[in-house]
C-alpha cells in the first residue's frame, strides 16, 4: 500500500486539501484504537495508523467502513467501495451530488466542502468516543447508559447543524470586576433557567478558585433595558455561588428584610443576643457578621439555621475547612472554614495584586470575569453564539440551548416546569400560565425522577420533550431527523404560527393534563414492563428508548379510550408483560443509529396499543382531534422494512 509519507516532498503544505486529509487520517486512526464500543457499534477488526490511510486510491474507504459505527450514520455505508460508497457518504453528510467529483479531478474525488464536513464529523466522533470510554471505564456506568449518552450527544451535534439566522450578532465581549455582577445582580431566574442545582462543594470550589486567582469561563448576559437588570443566559450557577458567598443574592436580601421588618425594633449586642441597648438589627448582622446573625436568627425565629434552610433562603456558605480546594500557603490557609464576613479584611495576592478579600469582590481590581453581553439580541443571535461555544469546547447540551432559544414559546416553558427542572422557588404558573390548570402537576416531575432521570442538565425535560414531539409533531411526509431536531422542529412550528393549536394556552393545559395521567398510569403499573428495560447499578434507571416508546403508546391509548383504560390494562397486563420480555417487536436494536432508534420506538408504541385492543389509527385521530396534530404516522414511516 502506498501511504502519504512517501509523497510528503511533492505536496504543498498550505494546500487546504492536504491539511484536511492529514487531519482526517489522524482522526480515522484514533477512532480505530478504541478499547470498547457502544452497543450496536461493531469493534474495529484491525487497528491502523494514520500512515495506513491511503487517499491516493480507494483504500481509504476501507478505513471509513471499518470505523463507521463511531460516526453514528443513519444507515450503513455499502462495503463495496467505489462510487456507490462515495454517493452514500455524500448523502449521509447531507451534501449535494455535485460534491462528488470525477475520479480524475481529485483524489479523493470530494470537494473541499465535503472533506470539511467529513473531517468535522470525524473530529466530533473522536471527542464523543473519548467521552463514552470515560463514562464506561472511569465512571463505571453501564454500557446501555453510556451508549445512550453517546447517542444523545450525537443527536445534539446533528441538531446544532441546522441553519441559523445570518444576521450580525449584536453583542460585545468584555471583562468585568466581580462587583459589577454583585452590585446590581442580573435576573437569575428568567423563564428558561433551571433552579440552583450545584451542591455546596461546587460552590466552595468556585469561590476558592477565585481566591486563588484562577480565571473563570465567560458569563453570558442579555441586556433587557436601561433600568432593568440583565438576564443570565449562561453562568447562573457560578453567579449564584458568588452572590450567596458575599451575601448579596436577591432572594437572601428579601428574606432578611422580611424577617427584620417582622421583628421591627429588635436590637442585638455583639454576641447576637437580644438587647434593647444594642446598636445592630438583623440586617446589619447579616451584612457584617454572619456567624452572629445565625445566633440572632435563632433568637428571633425560634430555630437554628441548618444547611437546608440556608440553601432555601440563598444565605451565605463557608469555605471548606480542609486544603482540598487549594487554599494553601500563608495567605490562603487562614480563610479555611470561614464565612465572607469573617475574612473581608484579610489580605491575599490575586492576579499579581495585593488586596483584601473584600476588595476582590467589591472594588475595581485586576482580577476580572469574561462577560459576553447581548444588546437588543434576538434568540437566533443567541443561538449562533451558543452553537459556536459548543464547537469550541463548552458543550452546552440541546436542552440548555433549547430552553434559551425558544423560551418565549409557552410549550417550552411548560415542558421545563412540568418536568421539574425549573427554579423550584418560582411557582410553575409564573413560568407557564397554562400549567395553573393542571392540579397535581408536580407528580409528573417526581415520576420522571423515579424513572432515574435526575436534575442534571435538564435530563427530565429532554425525555418529556421527546415524548411530546413524538406524540404531536407531524413531519409532513418527511423522515424524522435526530431527536433534538424533531423537538426543535415542533417548537419552530409553534413559534412561527400563532394560530398553531399548541400556541394556545388551553391546548397546552390539555396536553399536560393528559401527560400527567399517562405517566401515572405507566409508573403505577410497573408489572407491565420487563426488567430488561431498567439498568441496575447505582440506583435504577429506565432505558430511554423503552421509556419514550411506552409513554407515547400509553398517552395515545389514554387519548383514545380514557374511560376504560384501567380496565384494559388490567385485562391485558399479562400479555403486555409477556410481549415486553419475549416479542421481537420489543427487542432493543442492535445498532445505535437514529433510524434504528425511531424504528424501535415505532414498534413498541404500536405494539402497546394493539395489546390494549386499541386501533392505532383511531388513537392517532384522537390525539389529532385534541391537539391539532399527531406524530404517529411520521413515526411509523420510520419503520425499517425487513431485507428480502
Amino acid at each position: 500500500m502506498t501511504n502519504h509519507s512517501e509523497h510528503e516532498d511533492d505536496v504543498d503544505e498550505e494546500d487546504p486539501r492536504v491539511q484536511l486529509l492529514e487531519s482526517l487520517a489522524n482522526g480515522l486512526a484514533s477512532l480505530s484504537e478504541a478499547s470498547d464500543t457502544p452497543n450496536g457499534v461493531t469493534p474495529v477488526t484491525s487497528m491502523f495508523s494514520s500512515v495506513d490511510v491511503d487517499f491516493a486510491s480507494d483504500a481509504w474507504t476501507n478505513q471509513i467502513a471499518e470505523i463507521q459505527g463511531w460516526l453514528y450514520l443513519s444507515d450503513d455505508l455499502p462495503l463495496t467501495g467505489g462510487k456507490p460508497f462515495l454517493q452514500a457518504l455524500i448523502s449521509e453528510l447531507e451534501l449535494d451530488p455535485t460534491d462528488l467529483l470525477a475520479a480524475e479531478t481529485a483524489s479523493p474525488p470530494l470537494t473541499i466542502r465535503a472533506l470539511e464536513r467529513l473531517n468535522e464529523r470525524v473530529d466530533t466522533a473522536c471527542r464523543l468516543q473519548a467521552d463514552f470510554l470515560e463514562e464506561l471505564e472511569a465512571k463505571g456506568t453501564s454500557r446501555a447508559t453510556a451508549t445512550q449518552s453517546w447517542a444523545d450527544a450525537w443527536a445534539e451535534f446533528d441538531a446544532s447543524e441546522d441553519a441559523v439566522s445570518p444576521e450580525p450578532v449584536t453583542a460585545k465581549a468584555a471583562v468585568w470586576p466581580i462587583f459589577q455582577l454583585t452590585k446590581k445582580p442580573p435576573n437569575l431566574t428568567p423563564s428558561y433557567q433551571r433552579g440552583d442545582v450545584w451542591r455546596n462543594g461546587d460552590r466552595q470550589s468556585l469561590v476558592e478558585s477565585i481566591l486563588r486567582g484562577v480565571p473563570l469561563p465567560s458569563i453570558i448576559l442579555l441586556r433587557t433595558g436601561s433600568s432593568t437588570p440583565h438576564e443570565v443566559v449562561d453562568g447562573k450557577q457560578r453567579l449564584t455561588a458568588i452572590l450567596r458567598f458575599v451575601g448579596k443574592h436577591p432572594a437572601a436580601k428579601l428574606k432578611v428584610a422580611e424577617v427584620t421588618a417582622r421583628h421591627k425594633g429588635k436590637k442585638f449586642n455583639e454576641q447576637g443576643r437580644l438587647d434593647e441597648n444594642g446598636d445592630r438589627n438583623l440586617t446589619d448582622l447579616f451584612n457584617n457578621d454572619y456567624p452572629t446573625f445565625r445566633r440572632a436568627w435563632k433568637a428571633l425565629e425560634g430555630y437554628a439555621l441548618k444547611a437546608k434552610h440556608e440553601d432555601d433562603f440563598y444565605f451565605p456558605f463557608k469555605l471548606r475547612t480542609t486544603g482540598d480546594g487549594g487554599l494553601v500557603g500563608p495567605y490562603l490557609e487562614p480563610l479555611r472554614g470561614k464565612y465572607y464576613t469573617q475574612i473581608k479584611g484579610h489580605e491575599i495576592n490575586v492576579a499579581g495584586q495585593q488586596l483584601t478579600v473584600e476588595a476582590l469582590f467589591e472594588d475595581v481590581v485586576e482580577y476580572t470575569i469574561p462577560v459576553i453581553e447581548y444588546t437588543q439580541a434576538t434568540q437566533a443571535q443567541i443561538h449562533d453564539v451558543f452553537r459556536l461555544y459548543n464547537k469550541q469546547g463548552v458543550h452546552l447540551n440541546a436542552e440548555e440551548l433549547r430552553n434559551a432559544i425558544y423560551h418565549e414559546v409557552e410549550l417550552t416553558r411548560a415542558t421545563l416546569a412540568a418536568a421539574g427542572d425549573a427554579d423550584p422557588n418560582t411557582d410553575v404558573a409564573e413560568i407557564a400560565k397554562s400549567l395553573a390548570g393542571v392540579p397535581g402537576l408536580s407528580r409528573l416531575g417526581d415520576a420522571l425522577k423515579n424513572y432515574g432521570f435526575g436534575d442534571t442538565r435538564y435530563k427530565r425535560t429532554k425525555v418529556l420533550a421527546w415524548v411530546i414531539s413524538v406524540l404531536v409533531h407531524d413531519a409532513a411526509g418527511k423522515d424524522l431527523a435526530s431527536t433534538a431536531r424533531n423537538i426543535d422542529q415542533l417548537l419552530i412550528a409553534v413559534k412561527k404560527n400563532p394560530s398553531h393549536p399548541l400556541a394556545q394556552s388551553s391546548t397546552v393545559t390539555k396536553l399536560f393534563s393528559l401527560l400527567l395521567v399517562a405517566v401515572e398510569l405507566h409508573s403505577s403499573h410497573d408489572e407491565l414492563w420487563s426488567a430488561q428495560f431498567i439498568d441496575g447499578g447505582k440506583g435504577v434507571k429506565w432505558q430511554e428508548l423503552q421509556l419514550v416508546g411506552t409513554l407515547v403508546g400509553m398517552a395515545m391509548a389514554l387519548a383514545a379510550s380514557p374511560q376504560d383504560i384501567e380496565d384494559r390494562i388490567e385485562a391485558k397486563g399479562d400479555a403486555i408483560r409477556m410481549a415486553t420480555e419475549k416479542s421481537e417487536d420489543w427487542k432493543r436494536p442492535g445498532k445505535a443509529q437514529t433510524k434504528t432508534q425511531w424504528d424501535f420506538i415505532a414498534r413498541i408504541s404500536k405494539s402497546l396499543l394493539e395489546h390494549l385492543d386499541i386501533d392505532p389509527s383511531h388513537a392517532a385521530e384522537a390525539v389529532r382531534q385534541q391537539f391539532g396534530a399527531c406524530g404517529y404516522a411520521s413515526l411509523q414511516r420510520m419503520r425499517i422494512k425487513p431485507k428480502s
